[in-house]
């Protein structure tokens, strides 16, 4: 009897307590203090990303908006040709419908993906590969899609059919590149490389912005010593690439700036790869040969990054990389070639 006197009391004490923490009361109890504990978790459960950006701002070669951080842009007589635009990939969309909600309550005039619609070692069904596509094509406005390497590259063949990853990229380019648009609900008319096999290379230009893709992507960009038949892919592609950009860049040459889109993180690393090389050398000569701000955008990393990869060099390139699976975020990049830094992160949307 004694013990259940010494027991039973602290028990419902605590029954108690644990009922007015869940519902918020604290009458029958002296403890204010957890009530504003309470408050402050919740509102620490309710902060918008603005807090996110700024600590990102600290690291990485972004410049915030007058409204998060009071910076201003370069005074100039000039009128500056802006742009704002979402960008995101590197996630099954499997599990981010929560996300394609949210990017589409920001209305935005472009959309671009970098890659990688599937998990890496996928079975690539056409199936999967169609779902996928009707998703994006559920985004309101134009998506500017270039290949990841976990649709086509990637992909694992039961079968082991030799030639089954270059079936899965073929299967990509009837499914989402037969017409010369864009993807989502509203489309925009590009122009592209299909008359050399590669619709997926694709330009715009939206407010005297030009946006290229280049089909660069991640697994060595198919640059596979093992397989003949996948050496002869990369060759033939990043060839094409070089082309398609040399002439683009000459397509725009009044362009204000130029967004090049690109799955693989080309200069994510020390020193450049050997299979991204090539194109990237093109790359650098052409930013010093047009002397307008260039955006490399790419993926495949999963981390977000924004950095000048060589300032004194080539100082018109910046390079921003998206986030990636686990962290599943848009990013809105404002374009002012006005701008200290012309290409900036203004918002995370998640």
């Amino acid at each position: 009897m004694r013990a259940l006197k010494v027991i039973v009391p602290p028990f419902l004490l605590t029954i108690c307590f644990i009922y007015g923490f869940c519902v918020g009361k604290y009458r029958w109890f002296p403890f204010e203090q957890l009530a504003v504990i309470k408050r402050t978790l919740s509102q620490i459960s309710k902060l918008n990303n603005d807090s996110l950006l700024v600590e990102l701002a600290k690291t990485n070669n972004i410049e915030l908006n007058d409204s998060l951080k009071g910076l201003n842009s370069i005074s100039s007589s000039k009128k500056s040709n802006t742009i704002q635009f979402i960008s995101f990939g590197d996630n099954t969309f499997k599990n981010i419908k929560g996300l394609l909600n949210s990017i589409n309550l920001n209305n935005s005039s472009l959309i671009v993906h970098v890659g990688d619609i599937l998990l890496s070692g996928s079975l690539c069904e056409d199936s999967e590969i169609d779902h996928q596509l009707e998703l994006i094509n559920n985004l309101n406005s134009p998506v500017l899609y270039t290949p990841g390497d976990n649709e086509w590259r990637d992909c694992i063949d039961k079968a082991k059919n030799d030639n089954y990853n270059l079936e899965r990229l073929a299967y990509i380019r009837k499914s989402y590149f037969y017409k010369n648009q864009t993807l989502g609900r509203n489309p925009s008319i590009v122009e592209n490389q299909r008359i050399r096999g590669y619709p997926e290379n694709a330009r715009l230009i939206k407010n005297n912005i030009a946006f290229i893709t280049a089909h660069i992507v991640g697994g060595q960009n198919n640059f596979d010593l093992y397989s003949k038949e996948n050496i002869l892919e990369y060759l033939q592609r990043d060839a094409a690439n070089i082309e398609w950009i040399t002439k683009s860049f000459e397509t725009y040459k009044e362009a204000s700036a130029f967004v090049i889109v690109t799955h693989g993180d080309i200069f994510g690393r020390k020193e450049i790869p050997l299979f991204y090389e090539k194109f990237a050398n093109s790359l650098l000569e052409l930013t010093n040969k047009y002397k307008r701000p260039v955006l490399l955008l790419n993926g495949n990393r999963h981390e977000f990054k924004s950095f000048q990869p060589s300032k004194s060099k080539f100082p018109f390139l910046h390079v921003i990389q998206n986030f990636g699976y686990p962290d599943k975020k848009a990013i809105v990049i404002e374009v002012n070639p006005l701008k200290t830094i012309p290409f900036n992160v203004i918002k995370l949307i998640d």
